[in-house]
């Protein structure tokens, strides 16, 4: 009886950790969801040089045996991490150039452009689920900002505005642990990202790369990630 249950046990584990592989090869380092471009850049007809990368927001939790718990200091620097490592990508695989983002305000009289960038942030929050919901819709350029975004005022240069959003989670070393014996969710990071015309608002490219394992450390993982994110966008 012993054996048996002895036997049982070590089956159980051994499933569980195949079914963590899977789930680790399903969602590897670099992989992409998907990468959805509207018919103007794949035909041509519009073509990025230059982009204004508004402030990401990502989020991520640490998840331990109490439960996932809010690391707001690690997302605010994961964000500007993921920001900047996009300029980089793009500059470095697609010959695209960061141009200047609004400054933040410094007087009264700036407010209005604050507000401006405020909004249309809200504006792709509202967008995001429905374009998450059916991607393949960017294909057929059913997605935009409208005109709005020229209330951005934006440099004359700028082609387009890159949006970044992302979710993460951290496991702690009890909780990873716990994970590979018992099974559970593992540490990734999931970013979804949106290149909106400057002038029309129009939603050009729609990529949701993913990668594995503790997002918070994340370099080389990231490039990747992001590299394989804008694999379709033409250079």
């Amino acid at each position: 009886m012993i054996n048996y249950q002895s036997a049982t046990l070590r089956g159980f584990r051994i499933a569980t950790f195949l079914g963590f592989i899977v789930l680790l090869v399903a969602i590897s380092p670099g992989g992409v969801k998907g990468q959805y471009l509207h018919p103007k850049i794949t035909s041509k007809q519009t073509t990025i040089h230059n982009v204004v990368i508004l402030p990401a927001k990502v989020n991520v939790v640490r998840d331990s045996m109490k439960g996932p718990e809010g690391m707001a200091a690690e997302s605010e620097d994961l964000s500007a991490r993921v920001e900047k490592m996009v300029a980089e990508v793009l500059a470095k695989q697609k010959n695209v150039v960061t141009v200047s983002a609004p400054a933040a305000p410094s007087t009264d009289a700036d407010t209005q452009g604050k507000y401006a960038v405020a909004d249309i942030q809200t504006r792709f929050d509202a967008l995001l689920p429905k374009v998450m919901k059916k991607r393949k819709d960017v294909k057929q350029g059913r997605f935009s900002l409208g005109d709005e975004v020229l209330n951005l005022n934006l440099d004359k240069s700028a082609d387009a505005i890159v949006f970044i959003r992302g979710e993460g989670k951290k496991l702690t070393g009890g909780k990873t642990a716990f994970t590979l014996l018992v099974g559970g969710g593992a540490a990734y990071l999931r970013l979804m990202i949106g290149i909106v015309d400057a002038r029309t608002g129009e939603v050009l490219l729609y990529t949701d790369p993913i990668l594995t394992g503790d997002p918070t450390t994340a370099v080389n993982r990231l490039r990747s990630a992001l590299e394989n994110g804008f694999k379709k966008l033409p250079g």
